[in-house]
């Protein structure tokens, strides 16, 4: 059974090589002519008013986040291919001595305890490493401020020597002719029953 199995397998094995081997001589060593056969009767089979020509779009600049001014603050500073402590999973790519400047974009969002270093600035193409913020500082730190205290104004009665306005009294009992008086209600005394005496 296994003889059989293997002699199958042989036998197809041979047949596909041969066949390879033959459409080969035929495109006469030209390993794309299938592919481009293939992509040239597909892209003919469309009609001419399907056909939609190809637009040229240009690749446009993605600018880079501002570059802050760091400094390296220890002997020699390690920086990693990502932002954290262990040498397996984060390598260390290298080291800085004293006193480097490096161009640092950010923390990093998930893990502020570290930055994104770019290593080359004015190049061509991003280099981007993480150090961690003990080993660097700011060159031009941002003056950060401090909460202090402001009294508030203190309100101070002083007595003054003017005396305050007077009033005087108003007559308000002149009847103005062009608007007739009010008349005033009278009361009339509502009757009693008579008093019987026995």
């Amino acid at each position: 059974m296994l003889i059989i199995v293997v002699s199958a397998l042989i036998v197809f094995g041979g047949y596909f090589v041969w066949t390879g081997f033959l459409s080969f001589l035929e495109d006469q060593g030209n390993i794309t002519a299938q592919v481009t056969r293939q992509a040239y009767s597909t892209g003919t089979a469309q009609s001419e008013s399907t056909r939609r020509p190809t637009l040229y779009m240009p690749v446009t600049f993605t600018p880079l986040p501002p570059c802050q001014m760091f400094t390296v603050k220890v002997e020699s500073a390690v920086y990693r291919s990502k932002p954290c402590q262990d040498n397996i999973e984060c390598p260390r790519v290298d080291s800085m001595p004293y006193g480097t400047e490096v161009c640092v974009y950010s923390r990093v969002p998930n893990n502020p305890e570290w930055y994104i270093v770019e290593l080359n600035p004015g190049g061509a193409f991003r280099d981007i490493v993480y150090m961690h913020e003990s080993v660097i500082k700011a060159a031009n730190p941002t003056p950060t401020p401090t909460l202090t205290f402001t009294p508030l104004p203190t309100i101070s009665l002083t007595p003054s020597n003017t005396p305050p306005p007077t009033v005087e009294p108003t007559m308000t009992d002149t009847v103005n002719p062009a608007t007739p008086p009010t008349p005033t209600p009278t009361l009339t005394p509502s009757p009693t029953p008579p008093q019987v005496v026995i």
